[in-house]
């Protein structure tokens, strides 16, 4: 069970902060509810019903800073695999983005860094899908590494780059 006060990962929302359990009606149905706040979108609010496992899944603690820099270590030991059809592409790597797990978000971002500096040697491009999907994997882990490391969410990318190995 989460703790009001606690900072929570909320699937794509980014960092939150569990500001409340509130019991609400909505429809004929009154529920108990987490109300979350989205630390880098204080106006937003983000409610998600305590009997819903579905939802509640996709809160996740915050990783400590100790437990950041270890999977920045261990993201390079384990290749991602490239998928050269984009559509089998798009659903593994989807899968990903949806699972949350950091080191292995860390493992596509080396991914798809790599495969774009690849291209790039060869005056090609990321296809728009693959960028996409790369902002996607950076989102998700620059609210939680902003917070956790205490920089700037536009500086993490860099961060992140500096510290995972980006030879093939």
């Amino acid at each position: 069970m989460f703790q009001i006060g606690q900072t929570v990962l909320y699937g794509m929302e980014g960092v939150c902060t569990i500001e409340e359990r509130k019991k609400m009606k909505v429809g004929h149905t009154r529920a108990s509810y987490y109300v979350l706040r989205p630390v880098f979108r204080p106006h937003s609010t983000i409610f998600v019903p305590e009997d819903n496992a579905h939802l509640l899944s996709k809160m996740r603690p915050v990783l400590s800073k100790e437990e950041i820099l270890q999977i920045l270590q261990e993201a390079p030991l384990e290749e991602l695999v490239w998928i050269e059809d984009a559509n089998e592409r798009k659903l593994e790597y989807q899968k990903i983005l949806i699972g949350g797990e950091r080191l292995w978000l860390l493992r596509l971002i080396r991914t798809l860094y790599l495969r774009r500096e690849q291209l790039q040697r060869g005056g090609k491009h990321l296809r728009t899908g693959d960028e996409q999907m790369l902002r996607d994997a950076e989102k998700l882990l620059n609210d939680e590494f902003a917070l956790v490391l205490n920089i700037a969410q536009h500086e993490v990318p860099e961060y992140i780059r500096s510290r995972i190995e980006l030879s093939a």
